[in-house]
């Protein structure tokens, strides 16, 4: 069972980059399965894609033996009120602290909390990685004190660079809180506070999934 949810009256913005067959850092490839002779008829697609290629959602799967695949994933997490938080001032490598957290906006028990950090220009280029990150301090706050439902940002990821356990990734895995990586477009948002749509495909025993992403502005 799922809780009622209405969808608010408003501006759309689309935080989904869109995928280039070939062209992407994590393999995306397309192939027909039958053509098409002359201009109607129906065609089929075989398509083969890493779980983590472009704007995607990582299930706790991802990180843990036991966690949950993107099959498992309710659907509140990733559908519902959302803020964003700017950190567009940050340099690759700089940390974002709890109290910078805590500055950059009101953050709702509940909320989805999506990281700006206008690195989507970056995307599918050699420096798509470069990005500052999150301390545990800050990611460990939001888990437990916000109880966030989902962590996302328009980087490759919110970790400090060079550190293979990955402990962001940990804490939020635990705690069945999953995570939107490689968002795109938060720059064009015109409120801090939206209602934020990014459903990956639930597929049993998958770690990660690609999403459509969408921003709903409300009117009110």
């Amino acid at each position: 069972m799922h809780s009622s949810v209405t969808i608010p009256a408003g501006r759309i913005v689309d935080l989904t980059h869109v995928l280039q067959p070939y062209k992407e850092q994590y393999t995306l490839e397309v192939a027909r399965r039958n053509e098409r002779h002359g201009p109607e008829g129906d065609i089929m697609s075989t398509v083969y894609f890493w779980s983590h290629v472009g704007t995607h959602v990582e299930a706790p799967l991802h990180f843990l033996a036991d966690g949950g695949d993107t099959a498992s994933i309710a659907l509140e997490r990733l559908f519902g009120p959302a803020i964003v938080l700017d950190f567009r001032h940050k340099e690759v490598n700089e940390a974002i602290s709890l109290d910078e957290i805590r500055a950059a906006g009101a953050i709702e028990v509940g909320d989805r909390v999506l990281i700006m950090t206008g690195r989507h220009t970056q995307y599918r280029t050699p420096t798509s990685h470069d990005r500052p990150y999150l301390t545990e301090e800050a990611v460990r706050w939001l888990v437990e004190d916000r109880q966030i439902n989902c962590l996302g940002a328009d980087s490759s990821g919110f970790e400090v660079r060079g550190v293979s356990h990955h402990p962001n990734h940990r804490i939020l895995n635990r705690a069945g809180v999953p995570v939107i990586e490689c968002l795109t477009n938060l720059v064009e948002l015109r409120k801090q506070r939206i209602f934020l749509i990014a459903l990956p495909i639930p597929v049993v025993n998958l770690d990660a999934s690609p999403v459509r992403a969408i921003a709903i502005e409300p009117e009110a």
